[in-house]
């Protein structure tokens, strides 16, 4: 191979490589509403830097503030039942990691029911498309989500539609299932 044959194979593969997976830039402010709250969530994220990411309950009755954390970078937020719960929900790979999960559901009250680490690493979901760091891809858009509850109102299980229709229905556990990143 020539001096110019490899600069050129050079040249031609280098674009590929540089753009692969470059650091993700995500200002949101997204919302979702019951009847009696307004859910609010806000964040600024540039690759592994979170610079804001907070979630807001707002009481539709008198505009009090119910409930305000910092939370993973959200990239969807709904209703689920008919505001009887929300669930928060994140592509952002690497923000989501500082906080250990990029799924949530929560109460009107701001009560989290289950925060889960999904990646292609975790058994959650059948497909996950994933990037080196950035992307991940889990859940369908519009995200839909159902839950199964037993004789007393106990939450018994979460499935989330996936992001391939091909594959199956994620099924999330209850309670905490976070991945903490090294330092």
């Amino acid at each position: 191979m020539t001096r110019t044959s490899i600069a050129l194979l050079f040249t031609l593969l280098t674009p590929n490589i540089l753009w692969a997976d470059q650091p993700r830039t995500s200002n949101m402010s997204i919302w979702t509403e019951s009847d009696d709250v307004y859910v609010l969530h806000t964040h600024s994220v540039h690759a592994w830097t979170i610079h804001k990411s907070e979630l807001r309950i707002i009481s539709k009755k008198d505009g009090s503030e119910i409930f305000k954390a910092e939370t993973t970078p959200f990239t969807a937020i709904v209703s689920v039942e008919g505001g009887k719960y929300f669930a928060g929900l994140s592509d952002l790979q690497a923000g989501s990691l500082p906080h250990g999960y990029n799924f949530a559901l929560f109460k009107p009250n701001g009560e989290f029911i289950s925060r889960v680490h999904v990646s292609k690493d975790t058994e959650h979901c059948e497909k996950v498309r994933q990037s080196v760091s950035q992307y991940l891809g889990w859940f369908s858009k519009p995200p839909s989500i159902s839950i199964e509850s037993s004789g007393n109102g106990t939450i018994t299980s979460i499935t989330v539609q996936p992001l391939y229709h091909d594959s199956k229905a994620c099924k999330l556990p209850i309670g905490d299932h976070l991945v903490q990143r090294e330092k």
